[in-house]
């Protein structure tokens, strides 16, 4: 719905694009590396709770994570079969370096586009 850059806006001070909100503004989050070497037992982990991560996205989780922060991924095969509706790109303006703001905007921008709500049936969560 919105674009990356709006995102890193909203993100670094969130009055500059929205007035009225009372959100804390994240700016250091572009200046934190990314730090994801262990993303591989991350996802092993949650496989072990429920999340239909597959064997495949596990072992190439650490190489998809470089590869959906570039423009390769939109031409990569293999990455858009693990992950078809991931957002990709560079997202917080910097290519130079993978950033906690990058992380948070690649998930920011995935919401909403892995869930079918041709089959959702809405029924089937009331408890």
């Amino acid at each position: 719905k919105y674009s990356n850059a709006w995102h890193v806006a909203h993100m670094t001070d969130p009055r500059s694009v929205v007035p009225e909100s009372i959100m804390p503004g994240y700016p250091f989050l572009a200046n934190r590396a990314l730090e994801f070497d262990d993303a591989k037992a991350h996802l092993e982990t949650l496989k072990m709770v429920g999340v239909p991560y597959t064997d495949e996205m596990i072992e190439a989780a650490k190489a998809d994570l470089y590869l959906q922060a570039s423009e390769d991924a939109a031409y990569d095969d293999d990455f858009l079969a693990r992950y078809p509706n991931a957002a990709t790109g560079d997202f917080d303006g910097n290519p130079q370096k993978l950033t906690e703001m990058d992380a948070l905007i690649a998930y920011l921008q995935v919401l909403g586009r892995m869930v079918d709500f041709t089959t959702y049936n809405p029924q089937m969560n009331l408890r």
